[in-house]
């Protein structure tokens, strides 16, 4: 499957306004549609499913197991279509917008979902941004439109969704998945069950991390990758624009990358998975 963020990330507008809060204020809305989830992986289009009973599939099954039925999945699947990871976006987590007025760094809490803006108006973060809590979630609507500066990882299974990084994204700790982002600087990998998809990275990708799972990504400076317990599929390649620097803005952007894909194939990125335990890092 080789979903576009133009053609999903629409699919995934706010959800109705929700009743005001007790202070009087309107309480911000869900960012997502609960209970429902998209395959990513598969050859076929990608397609929103219902998770309901109508819905037999393993990836229906995964996400009623690991996120239950008051969410929205991303589900990452391998070539033959088995569950390797589920991107869970709970119903009860806390929203907190960030609103159309640039700030210079923000970060996310424990069990936060801290929201940009869909505006094109340029840097949403001018700096870093820091998700510090567990269970925190950096969401955006789409890399064009939605981004930040920098972004740092510290605590155990933050998730990142639908976020331009114009700098390096650095992962400190276990369980971080990021899905339909573009990363113009370079991607570190040090903590454990990582997983990447749907991603374009145009700087150098270091993995150090164990269990990292990489699929439906593009890069522009790597053609092979190797870490302990590395799972892979459908990762490409694809050239810098002649004479631009790769990573910090310099490399095509994400739409732009997908034009070039469908030129002429797109070289594979191959896998070099080497057996090995924890490394030790991204320990809580």
């Amino acid at each position: 499957m080789r979903a576009t963020i133009a053609t999903v990330l629409p699919l995934l507008c706010f959800c109705a306004c929700s009743e005001g809060s007790s202070s009087g204020h309107p309480a911000p809305s869900m960012p997502y549609r609960l209970g429902q989830a998209l395959v990513i992986g598969e050859e076929r289009s990608a397609e929103l499913t219902n998770v309901d009973d109508s819905c037999d599939s393993e990836a229906c099954a995964a996400v009623l197991e690991r996120c239950g039925d008051d969410a929205y999945a991303d589900v990452v699947v391998d070539a033959a279509g088995n569950v390797l990871d589920v991107l869970c976006f709970r119903g009860n987590a806390e929203i907190q917008e960030l609103g159309e007025a640039e700030v210079t760094s923000a970060s996310a809490g424990n069990n936060t979902v801290l929201v940009l803006d869909g505006v094109d108006d340029g840097a949403d973060v001018s700096g870093s941004v820091t998700l510090a809590g567990n269970n925190a979630v950096l969401y955006g609507q789409g890399p064009d439109v939605s981004q930040v500066g920098a972004l740092r990882i510290e605590k155990n299974n933050a998730i990142v969704r639908g976020v331009g990084i114009l700098g390096d994204v650095t992962i400190d700790k276990n369980n971080a998945q990021l899905s339909f982002c573009e990363i113009r600087g370079d991607l570190t990998i040090s903590g454990n069950n990582t997983t990447l998809a749907e991603c374009t990275v145009h700087g150098q990708v270091h993995i150090s991390g164990v269990n990292t799972v990489l699929v439906n990504n593009r890069f522009a400076l790597e053609r092979a990758l190797s870490g302990k317990n590395l799972t892979c599929n459908g990762n490409v390649g694809f050239e810098p624009e002649p004479g631009a620097d790769a990573g910090a803005g310099g490399a095509l952007s994400a739409g732009d990358a997908a034009a070039s894909a469908d030129a002429g194939a797109p070289p594979a990125v191959t896998c070099d998975d080497q057996h090995g335990a924890s490394n030790g890092h991204g320990q809580p």
